[in-house]
């Protein structure tokens, strides 16, 4: 059995992180008479999976229900996890494109007043085409 202070400096992670962890039912932990966190090897092997969970970018939330799910049920939330990541990843290299097209092009032209789209609309319009791989001639907005 170790206690919190042990812990934090096994893991890695401050105690008010344990604490939380505990506190919101994601690491309950026993408790000695004095009421002081204790933790055996479970409670190591746990704190080792949230780590590797938060890593893998799981909420919280998540992470709890994960930890009390079976293995064989964890396949397809890995998948659907790998697939928002994925979306981020596109969202994020159309930022980066973005941004490197103000940073080399300065800011694109401002949309005529009467061209039928909205600013947001001709934004959003040049990230689509970002995503697709192709790039932006201020013209076209």
């Amino acid at each position: 059995m170790k206690k919190i202070n042990e812990v934090s400096q096994i893991v890695g992670v401050s105690k008010r992180t344990l604490q939380y962890y505990d506190d919101e039912g994601i690491l309950p932990i026993k408790r000695t008479s004095n009421n002081h966190r204790v933790y055996d090897e479970h409670s190591l092997e746990q704190i080792w999976q949230i780590l590797i969970y938060k890593e893998m970018d799981f909420k919280l939330n998540e992470i709890k229900y994960l930890l009390n799910l079976p293995s064989n049920q964890k396949e397809q939330i890995f998948t659907t996890q790998i697939e928002k990541l994925n979306n981020k990843l596109i969202t994020m290299k159309v930022k980066l494109e973005f941004i490197s097209f103000v940073q080399h092009n300065g800011f694109p032209m401002k949309p005529g007043e009467y061209c039928g789209k909205t600013y947001m609309m001709c934004i959003d319009e040049m990230k689509r085409r970002w995503a697709r791989g192709n790039t932006v001639d201020e013209g076209q907005i």
